[in-house]
């Protein structure tokens, strides 16, 4: 583990309470582009089902389109394997080579269950030197259950009474450093 103490900060909730808005909030006076990714829950790649898709968080959002490239995986559909979509794209927007000081990942879930060299990465990057702010989903799995318990993870449950507290969002930001 780095020996310089970097805090982490991860948010969780329950599905659509907010957590990728207050994650904006937090991140509305950062005045650098950060590292890492955003996954996005979409039915404009596929009419019919919802797709995720990984954008790198260096992307500016009007350029975050869904396309084949940048698919994970179809909702409801077992037989879509995701874990080597996982490893390529994942470990990618990981990899950074202009020293951040941020780093984003937007959203964690159990899709990365069997997604060894993603999780490597993830677990990488919280024992490094650049602070992390980011979403876990708010479900139980071995992968999420050891980032919670990362001794330099700081967890925020957003809920409707507090995805407004500025107050919250002040002390993330001081935990992060921004």
């Amino acid at each position: 583990m780095n020996q310089c103490s970097v805090n982490h900060v991860f948010l969780t909730g329950k599905k659509q309470i907010g957590k990728s808005t207050f994650l904006k909030k937090v991140l509305a006076v950062y005045p650098k582009c950060p590292a890492g990714f955003y996954t996005v829950r979409t039915n404009a790649f596929l009419e019919t089902s919802y797709s995720v898709h990984l954008f790198s968080a260096k992307l500016p959002e009007k350029q975050r389109i869904p396309t084949e490239e940048n698919l994970l995986f179809l909702c409801g559909n077992p037989a879509y394997d995701p874990i080597e979509r996982f490893n390529r794209l994942g470990c990618a927007a990981l990899l950074h080579s202009d020293a951040p000081s941020l780093m984003i990942m937007d959203e964690l879930g159990p899709n990365e269950g069997k997604a060894l060299d993603f999780q490597r990465a993830v677990f990488s990057a919280l024992d490094g030197s650049v602070p992390i702010l980011g979403v876990l989903q708010k479900t139980e799995a071995p992968f999420l259950t050891k980032i919670r318990h990362h001794p330099q993870v700081h967890v925020f449950e957003i809920t409707e009474e507090n995805r407004n507290d500025e107050e919250l969002v002040r002390h993330c930001r001081r935990i992060l450093k921004i």
